[in-house]
């Protein structure tokens, strides 16, 4: 599943995971985190697009398990 993947988990995690998962990639890829480094435009682009993905991907997550 693409959205398990986006997340670098398993579908057998268990919710607790996914969320510590989710928030673990979030700050990582956080745009204004990035920017604050000082860090090329390209990968602030490739930041927000990631970012993008891990909260779509958490939201259908949390959507199909219901919490």
């Amino acid at each position: 599943n693409k959205y398990y993947a986006a997340l670098k988990c398993d579908e057998s995690a268990s919710n607790e995971e996914i969320k510590r998962q989710y928030r673990r990639l979030v700050t990582e890829y956080h745009p204004d985190k990035i920017e604050s480094k000082g860090l090329p435009e390209e990968f602030i682009k490739f930041a927000s697009d990631k970012f993008r993905e891990i909260q779509e991907a958490y939201d259908s997550i949390r959507k199909e398990r219901g919490f």
